[in-house]
């Protein structure tokens, strides 16, 4: 029995991508030197200090945290509006939000001065604190997003009348999950309502966390028409076209607000003129607004992008530019330099974020290999043979 249990688990582990054992040793560097920060602390291993107390792991988290929106944002699609045709893009987006979160935490965990004091936040409440919301609702949420993923993991176990009755109570608990993710995505840019002394200008704004939560649906439905690309090539399944359609035609209206909102801000505090008189930042905000908002905001609003994969992809991946460059510019690059000190992340620092990123995507790639995480999703195989490298997949996962 011993035997053919371990045969057994072999097979199932060589059945796995190379790129996994890759994503495997990623994961342990990067765990190495998280454990080298945590034996010599942060003034060693970082080059953050009292004048930059945040720095790369905080622009991977507000960034993370923003594309994993889109599991509360298909949430809001799906069971809000009842656009129940997105329904294909669900476990995939769920389990992608559940890993986004989860690596949230385990940077946060990184990032604290003293860290074995993660769970004081639990026991000793700061109810005036911004941070001290944001930490519940993203833990809370974190559960709430495991539990939607929890019949997947059940449903080809013994326990399948377990996932059926766990699914009777999905509703309510996909509510309170847009309810807290809402809640933490505006909060994130509360956080920077009282930076004004150091943050420039142009990204200071009293109504940071409606320019947060609006551009947060945004960077979810980019993220699921991304992912819909990318597991072709990875896992050799795909959202039908009609999927990538409808929520193309949706980024206008979110670009567009976001858009507006920026330029109307700007023209109210009469800050426009900082747009050509700020510098390289000036240049970066200008490209974030543009090439980030206004020109994806352009592309899908033709039908000839939403209805072809690469267009599509295009267009998302300047969404998903425009959010990164935003979110680092807001707790990185645009923050003032006090005393000469500037800020530039370590070798430790890198590496951390290297192996967290490696061990999302090795989770993931093993959740499709051994579960049916595309059970409504369609094979690569069955696109168009005119599109050259998009039907040939790295790995099937066995799983479906």
């Amino acid at each position: 029995m011993t035997i053919s249990l371990k045969i057994k688990s072999i097979k199932l582990l060589q059945g796995l991508p190379r790129f996994a054992y890759v994503l495997a040793v990623l994961t342990a560097l990067g765990m190495s030197a998280g454990l080298y920060r945590l034996i010599t602390g942060l003034g060693v291993s970082t080059k953050m200090s009292t004048v930059f107390p945040w720095g790369l792991w905080i622009s991977f988290d507000l960034t993370t945290v923003a594309f994993s929106g889109a599991a509360f944002t298909l949430a809001i699609l799906v069971y809000i509006f009842h656009m129940h045709e997105l329904h294909a893009a669900v476990r995939p987006t769920v389990l992608f939000g559940l890993l986004g979160y989860g690596s949230v935490l385990v940077i946060l965990f990184f990032d604290l001065g003293r860290w074995e004091r993660f769970w004081h936040f639990l026991v000793y409440p700061n109810l005036s604190s911004a941070l001290f919301e944001v930490s519940w609702c993203i833990a809370i949420y974190s559960v709430i997003l495991f539990y939607e993923f929890s019949p997947v993991l059940l449903e080809r176990s013994k326990f399948q009348k377990l996932a059926k009755f766990l699914e009777k109570l999905l509703i309510p608990m996909v509510i309170a999950g847009i309810t807290l993710s809402s809640m933490h995505q505006s909060s994130l840019g509360s956080l920077f309502v009282i930076m004004e002394p150091r943050l420039h200008p142009l990204w200071y704004s009293v109504i940071q966390p409606e320019f947060f939560l609006v551009s947060s649906l945004a960077a979810g439905v980019s993220t699921i028409i991304i992912g819909s690309f990318l597991s072709i090539r990875l896992f050799g399944q795909t959202l039908p076209m009609k999927v990538i359609e409808k929520l193309g035609g949706l980024l206008p209206w979110f670009l567009g607000v976001y858009f507006l909102m920026k330029v109307v801000e700007l023209v109210l505090t009469r800050e426009l003129g900082l747009l050509f008189t700020s510098g390289l930042l000036g240049v970066v905000y200008l490209a974030e607004l543009i090439l980030g908002a206004l020109v994806p905001a352009v592309l899908f609003s033709l039908k000839t992008v939403r209805v072809n994969r690469v267009a599509s992809l295009v267009g998302a991946s300047f969404v998903a530019f425009g959010i990164v460059l935003n979110r680092f510019s807001a707790t990185w690059f645009a923050l003032s330099p006090r005393d000469g000190v500037s800020y530039f992340p370590s070798f430790f620092e890198i590496a951390l974020l290297v192996g967290v990123a490696s061990g999302v995507l090795l989770l993931y790639t093993l959740a499709a290999h051994f579960f049916p995480l595309f059970s409504e999703t369609m094979s690569a195989a069955l696109l168009p043979d005119d599109k050259p490298g998009v039907n040939r997949p790295v790995h099937a996962p066995s799983g479906d």
